[in-house]
Parts: structure tokens; C-alpha cells; sequence
């Protein structure tokens, strides 16, 4: 559906609504795809929404709720009556409803897993965090056993009738639940009838731990390629599976985390450009105020040389060079260095190796942009000693700026804090203070030469 057309329909339900036809406004909405549907539903205000939501197809409406904005979905589910949201609520996922059950208050959590028939398999969700493998897995596992032949394993499933999100991977477990196998559909169908799950089962199982962090879940999925994840308890039991549209998100999730991360924006902060002015506000400006920390401090290291500055006004022109290039280089290799730990590339054992080779890097582009910047000084001012500072200064913050994007983000990790979350502040502020020392203390040194 096109923009006009979209446009057209929101106006139509909304006029439908104000007459209060809710009728009309319904048979509107059900003639959308759900992605137009949830969207055109997400447009209409709390009110609206709640007036037609629960006129719509259970199955619709539970869809609409999966596909909104987690906070979107919260608002709206905490206003639907406790009926007509447990009813919503069986109609998702258990992983989905465990979702929303978590953002209700106490006593509408409550209420609506009262009215569940659902709430058995959702029940066990709620006792895991949202960034988490048990709070991203789904419950709702159909389970082989490793005697079944494959015609038995069919009829089984067949019998159970799985949902789609769960039947590509099929997982093998004993009698106490243990995980002892996956099985992939295919195999199972093109098995002879009488071959057992043992025989085509494979053994090597890659599976998340039920308290894995999302960092863990992503690291997982990327090293692996994995399409879904079985999670298992500390005694190996299959508890539940995380499935691709999960695993997706994850990813997502992850992603988004070390992009706010790496801004300096906290990394649950969830923001977007439709969020709150009060809660942009309240997540982005502490980080700006620890950023005029650190920019005061460069700041004082600039006045330190006051009296050089002031003798030769024109190295006030180059010192922004310096630290600029510093930064860029620093960035660089913070990005590299938090990347890789996000997605475990860089371990203990591997992380001096790293670090030599961008300290390596970081010579070889100190020297390629310090003689680049030293040349360029002397034509442009005629001054070969100034194009000599500029360029030995470069060369210094530069490899300066790749130790520190490569020592910072491990040492907050070492500190078991988010080395995305405060590394750009931290390497910011060595390549600015570095680059203005270095720069201006040369600068001091040689003053008569320049003059």
C-alpha cells in the first residue's frame, strides 16, 4: 500500500470512529495486509485503539500486538479489557505474551494469565529477564525421542499439529528431557520410515544456557549461522528453543544497542525519533555533561601553552589537525576493537596479538598522514619546521589513538562494564588531551625555530 493510499484508509477509520461507526472502521482495517494493518492501527491514538482492536479477529488483533512497538504494545495491552486480552494473549506465542504479560502491572499480569488457557506455557517465561535465552525462547517445543522411527516421529507431529515458528528443527531428548539430538525436518522426511531418530539425529548440538545474555545469544547465532537455538538448564534439560524471528531480533537488538552504545546513548536506551522529548532529554544529556568534562580537560591542556599560542598565533590553526585526526583514528580502531569483542573475535588469549597489530596500524597510518600533513604545511605556509612539527605530532597521536582504541574497550570489559557503552568518551578524550600536548609542547620546544 502507498503512501496516498495508507493516508486515505487512516482517514477513513478515523471518520468512522468520530461517528462513532466502529462497524464501518472495522471492515476497513480487515481488508489490509497485517504489516498496513498494524501500522495503520499503530497511527490511531490510545482511545482508537482500544475501541477497535478487540473488534477485530482475535488471531488479527493478537498479530497486531506482535507487530507494534514493544512500547506501543504495552500501552495498548494494559488498556484492553482483562477478557479480551487473555484472549489476545493465547493466540500469540508463549514468548510473545510472556512479553507483554512483563510490561503489565502486577495486578493485570495477574488478571489476564487468570483467564489464559494458555498460561502454563507462558507461566515459566515470566521468571526470566527480556535480554535473556529464556526470555527470548518459546516453550512450546515438540520433543522427539531417540527410539521413534522416522514414520513414528511423522504421525506424532502429525498429531500435534506444531506451530510453523517451531517445526524446522526438531529436537531429540531422553526421558528426563536431556538434549541429546537435533534432527532437521527434511532429514526426517526423506528418512526411511523405519530409520530411528538416532541414526540421522546429530549429536553436536550448539545450545544457550537459559540465563545467556543477549551478547552471548548474538555471538552464538553470527559464529554459527544458526536459524534457531535450543536453551537448556544447568542439567542439559531442553527447556525451550529460540526460534529465527527471535534470533532475528536478537541480532537487531544487539545491533542497535552498540550503535546508541558507541554515541555515548545508553545501551537499553531505546530510543527513536518518535520517542518523548522528556526521555530523550533524561537518556542523552548525561552523557553530553561528561562530554564537556572531558572537553574542559582538553581545553586545560591547550591552556598550559597559553603563552606559546599567544607568541605564534598560527599554531592555533593546526592544533584542531591534530586532535582531529586523532579522534578519527581512534574511532577506527575502537569500532574494530568493540565489534570484535561483541561477536568474540578478540578473547584473553588473542587480545596482545590484536592490540600489536593496531599498534602496527597505527604507525604505518601515522607515518602515511604525517608526512602527507608535514608536506602539505610547508606549501601552503612555506614553513618546512612547522610541516616537520605537524608531522611528528600526527605520527605520535595517531599511534596514540590506535593503542587506545584497542586498550579501552578491553579494559572496560575486564571491568565487566560495556566497552561500547563508555570507550568513545574515554579514547575521545586521550586523542584530544595526547594530540594537544604533544603538539603544543612541541611546538614550545622548538619555538625559535618557528619563529
Amino acid at each position: 500500500m502507498n503512501t496516498i493510499q495508507f493516508e486515505t484508509v487512516l482517514r477513513d477509520v478515523r471518520e468512522a470512529l468520530e461517528q462513532d461507526d466502529v462497524q464501518r472502521a472495522r471492515q476497513l482495517l480487515e481488508q489490509l495486509q497485517l504489516a498496513d494493518l498494524a501500522e495503520t492501527i499503530g497511527d490511531l491514538n490510545l482511545d482508537e485503539q482500544t475501541r477497535v482492536l478487540p473488534t477485530l479477529p482475535a488471531e488479527d488483533a493478537a498479530d497486531v500486538l506482535e507487530y507494534l512497538d514493544e512500547d506501543e504494545a504495552a500501552q495498548l495491552a494494559a488498556s484492553l479489557p482483562a477478557q479480551v486480552l487473555a484472549q489476545l494473549l493465547d493466540e500469540m506465542y508463549p514468548d510473545d505474551a510472556a512479553d507483554i504479560l512483563l510490561d503489565l502491572k502486577p495486578a493485570q499480569r495477574t488478571q489476564a494469565l487468570a483467564l489464559m488457557h494458555t498460561a502454563a506455557q507462558v507461566q515459566p517465561l515470566l521468571a526470566y529477564d527480556d535480554e535473556t535465552a529464556g526470555g527470548r525462547m518459546t516453550s512450546d517445543v515438540p520433543v522427539l525421542r531417540r527410539w521413534m522411527t522416522a514414520a513414528q516421529a511423522i504421525s506424532y507431529l502429525r498429531g500435534l499439529h506444531p506451530e510453523s515458528e517451531s517445526q524446522h528443527y526438531l529436537y531429540a531428548v531422553d526421558r528426563d528431557r536431556r538434549l541429546l539430538g537435533v534432527v532437521g525436518l527434511r532429514d526426517l522426511i526423506v528418512a526411511m520410515p523405519e530409520t530411528t531418530i538416532e541414526q540421522i539425529m546429530n549429536p553436536h548440538i550448539i545450545s544457550a544456557p537459559v540465563d545467556a545474555e543477549q551478547a552471548e545469544l548474538a555471538q552464538l547465532i553470527s559464529r554459527h549461522g544458526l536459524s534457531s537455538l535450543p536453551v537448556v538448564d544447568a542439567a542439559g534439560r531442553l527447556v525451550g528453543v529460540i526460534t529465527h524471528d527471535d534470533l532475528l531480533e536478537v541480532m537487531e537488538d544487539e545491533a542497535t544497542s552498540d550503535l546508541y552504545a558507541l554515541a555515548s546513548m545508553s545501551a537499553d536506551s531505546d530510543l527513536d525519533v518518535d520517542s518523548p522529548l522528556r526521555v530523550m532529554v533524561k537518556r542523552r544529556l548525561p552523557w553530553l555533561l561528561i562530554n564537556l568534562g572531558t572537553a574542559i580537560f582538553a581545553a586545560w591542556v591547550i591552556s598550559i601553552f597559553e603563552g606559546t599560542l599567544q607568541k605564534l598565533a598560527l599554531l592555533a590553526v593546526f592544533q584542531s589537525v591534530v586532535a582531529g585526526m586523532g579522534g578519527n583514528a581512534g574511532t577506527q580502531a575502537l569500532v574494530i576493537f568493540v565489534r570484535g569483542l561483541a561477536l568474540g573475535q578478540v578473547q584473553p588469549r588473542s587480545a596482545i596479538r590484536a592490540v600489536a597489530r593496531e599498534v602496527a596500524v597505527g604507525m604505518i597510518n601515522g607515518v602515511a598522514v604525517g608526512v602527507a600533513a608535514g608536506f602539505i604545511t610547508y606549501l601552503w605556509k612555506g614553513q618546512p619546521y612547522l610541516g616537520v612539527l605537524i608531522g611528528i605530532a600526527l605520527f605520535g597521536n595517531m599511534l596514540i589513538a590506535g593503542v587506545a582504541g584497542a586498550l579501552v574497550p578491553l579494559t572496560l570489559r575486564a571491568l565487566r562494564l560495556d566497552p561500547a557503552l563508555a570507550s568513545a568518551v574515554f579514547v575521545t578524550t586521550v586523542t584530544d588531551a595526547v594530540g594537544f600536548a604533544l603538539f603544543l609542547g612541541l611546538a614550545t620546544a622548538f619555538l625559535p625555530l618557528l619563529l
